[in-house]
């Protein structure tokens, strides 16, 4: 099959080829901006509103974002990326030379060969998993952008999944794959990175646009594909229990409240000024007690 399913009775949109500057420059709400709100509107205001803060530096994601070419979209490296020469920036000639290559190259993001050897190495992991094969023997796209409306707040919202199924025999709700790139994807350690970087939001509505779009009876499971960044770039995938997504949905729900509400009185308050008690996180109250009897 090589066309996507024609949807009757929706005026949610799929678009396919959309650039990543294109994407983050429309209007609808994201799973990113959300995370702000969850810290506070003031840092949903001034990050999205006012565009005062950069979200992450270019530096720190071109390796993920190489990984994630290599992987999903190996056709579109020449056109996002450049592999940067060695120059010799000690000397004045081998700065200049440097400075010469770097605005010739501007707007792709430049990579050295140790990097992309890297990312290579990963993309052969990924391979071995059996979430590759279902990518391989079922049709499905990568980065694709959903734009769907909240059904409950009427908010305008798009979600941008890695790669996703459309629902067929075998997956009759679809499938949604997010790659990410950690340092230990061991699952002690990457539980961890999910709920500091919020993934269980993500999944949440990413999972709820797609039932939209795609009009599916149920949503559908929500995979995470890990890459560990360093030697020897050991993988793992992990399916999103329903605990993680239970959370998810909580979380993704106040959110979509508290964004509602603000929009509403236009007030973007920052933290409580109350004084607070402070604890320990759980684990190290847990390890003490255990200490003390023993």
């Amino acid at each position: 099959m090589n066309t996507i399913p024609q949807l009757l009775q929706s005026s949610d949109q799929l678009i396919q080829g959309m650039s990543n500057d294109e994407y983050h420059a429309r209007p609808e709400y994201s799973s990113s901006q959300l995370k702000d709100l969850l810290r506070s509107a003031a840092h949903f205001y001034s990050n999205n509103i006012l565009k005062e803060v950069e979200r992450e530096t270019k530096a720190a994601m071109n390796f993920g974002t190489l990984a994630h070419t290599l992987f999903l979209e190996p056709e579109q490296f020449e056109n996002e990326f450049v592999v940067a020469p060695k120059f010799e920036r000690r000397t004045k000639a081998g700065k200049e030379e440097a400075l010469a290559w770097e605005q010739a190259n501007q707007g792709k993001i430049l990579v050295d060969a140790e990097q992309v050897e890297a990312a290579k190495r990963i993309v052969i992991n990924l391979q071995k998993l059996s979430s590759y094969a279902d990518m391989q023997n079922n049709y499905g796209m990568a980065e694709a952008s959903i734009f769907f409306t909240d059904p409950v707040f009427d908010l305008p919202l798009r979600i941008r999944p890695d790669w996703h199924i459309a629902p067929c025999k075998t997956f009759p709700n679809g499938l949604i794959l997010d790659l990410k790139t950690t340092t230990d994807a061991r699952a002690h350690a990457f539980s961890k990175k999910c709920s500091d970087f919020g993934y269980d939001l993500s999944a949440s509505m990413y999972r709820e646009g797609f039932q939209q779009y795609y009009q599916t009876e149920q949503k559908p499971d929500f995979i995470l594909l890990v890459a560990e960044s360093s030697i020897p770039f050991n993988v793992k995938q992990y399916k999103a229990s329903h605990l993680f997504l239970s959370v998810g949905d909580t979380r993704y729900n106040k959110a979509k409240e508290l964004l509602a509400e603000s929009l509403l009185i236009n007030e973007w308050d920052g933290y409580s000024l109350e004084m607070e008690d402070l604890f320990l996180p759980s684990y190290m109250t847990k390890q003490a007690l255990e200490n003390d009897f023993n």
